[in-house]
């Protein structure tokens, strides 16, 4: 029987299968895995035993495990070996990854360009596989009792008191002219000058703002520079009327154009988000539309989870929030109050209505005066929020002296609640 049972099995625990060097080795490692789960005694009999159970007597008899017994290293190197099992095999990863960007690089095509990202690719996905062999090794995670858990305080991360927290996911939906654009850039720029994007009000002493990193895949530098201008201006005026010193804008916002839409499934494309987010190191990510972020079918859920997959992956490692849009379906739908009304939900995938914490939509309000642009609209949810915040049910359009978008009159009165303040 093995010595110190549960040494061991925590050495074995934390070497995958395809860290084995040899195929023979890591099916002997499985049917011991296997005995250590259903608290079978380990020795050389009793694994011979399971050896033939399971197909495995062609190439493990029983004196070669009882050799292997005899010669297996003593329990206290236990986790030594399988960290050198684990290296070897990250450092075998390492070079399939090399070996394949070399050969990309050498061979070459009438698209270098292409070649290189191959490269890239191949190189960035084994160093993954890589890293991923040698973190394994902490076969006791670090798990947090329930207890604890429950004993540490529960805390926020405000962008916006009570309206947008650090690693949010929003989406803004509605029909062609319906503001959501407008909507969009005005929370964006609004939290990099320290202004509420709804009161209109300076938050905190005026030194609030964050990095916002606006992303347009949809519109040119021309016509996304017009309505940033026009916002930026509005919320320049509020700063004033408050009192508070102008805002470096060039800290506290950066843009980047793909009017042709990206391809978020390929590397090239993921890489420009990458390094434009590690550039800037932003808070809040304004990315869009939905519908420009691949080049396949849009209904098909496959390429939209890997499309939510990259955002996600980009959120986890440099912790921004995300604010994105989509145009809403051209289906009827039946208000709270029995009106025939289009729906708000974002076409595409059903996979973007489950995918954010907080989805929002922007209908023509029934008194709205049915120009060719909203001025009037109701703020519908339609997904179940993960949270209350503080969203405002209606917006209409402000004055030249006011942000583009303001909320209803009772707004104000529930943003005076001391949890949405900054301390």
């Amino acid at each position: 029987m093995w010595p110190d049972r549960d040494v061991c099995r925590e050495a074995l625990r934390s070497v995958e299968h395809d860290d084995w060097y040899k195929p023979a080795h890591a099916d002997l490692a499985a049917v011991i895995r296997g005995m250590f789960r259903a608290g079978q005694t380990v020795d050389a009999m009793t694994a011979f035993g399971q050896c033939q159970a399971q197909g495995f007597a062609h190439i493990w008899d029983a004196p070669q495990l009882v050799t292997l017994m005899q010669t297996a290293i003593t329990p206290e190197g236990a986790r030594t070996h399988a960290n050198r099992v684990r290296a070897l095999s990250g450092m075998r990863k390492l070079a399939v990854g090399a070996t394949r960007a070399v050969q990309a690089l050498e061979t070459g095509s009438a698209d270098e360009t292409g070649s290189v990202q191959f490269a890239i690719e191949a190189l960035r996905e084994k160093c993954d596989e890589a890293e991923s062999v040698i973190l394994s090794g902490n076969a006791n995670p670090d798990l947090l009792g329930m207890g604890e858990f429950l004993a540490q305080p529960s805390t926020y991360d405000w962008l916006v008191p009570g309206l947008l927290e650090r690693m949010d996911r929003v989406v803004i939906t509605g029909a062609e002219g319906g503001g959501k654009s407008v909507l969009c850039t005005q929370i964006a720029a609004c939290l990099a000058g320290g202004v509420h994007p709804f009161t209109g009000r300076v938050m905190g002493d005026g030194d609030k703002g964050v990095r916002v990193l606006v992303l347009d895949c949809e519109n040119s530098p021309n016509q996304s520079r017009r309505r940033y201008r026009w916002v930026v201006e509005r919320v320049k005026h509020v700063r004033k009327i408050f009192d508070h010193d102008p805002i470096d804008w060039s800290k506290q916002m950066a843009i980047d154009f793909r009017p042709g839409g990206i391809d978020l499934l390929g590397s090239r494309d993921r890489a420009w988000i990458e390094h434009s987010v590690q550039a800037f190191e932003p808070d809040l990510v304004v990315l869009g539309p939905l519908y420009k972020l691949h080049f396949e079918d849009p209904n098909a859920e496959a390429p939209a989870r890997k499309v939510s997959g990259v955002l996600d992956g980009l959120r986890e490692r440099y912790g921004f929030a995300l604010l994105t849009e989509a145009h809403s379906g051209k289906g009827k739908t039946a208000d709270n109050a029995g009106r025939e009304v289009r729906t708000v939900a974002p076409v595409g995938s059903s996979m973007w209505l489950r995918w954010p914490e907080f989805g929002f939509g922007l209908r023509r309000a029934p008194d709205d005066p049915g120009e060719a642009r909203a001025s009037i609209v109701d703020v519908v949810p339609w997904r179940g929020a993960r949270e209350e915040r503080a969203w405002p049910n209606g917006l209409s359009q402000g004055s030249s002296e006011q942000l583009p978008w303001i909320p209803d009159a009772d707004y104000y009165q529930k943003m005076h609640e001391e949890k949405y303040q900054f301390n």
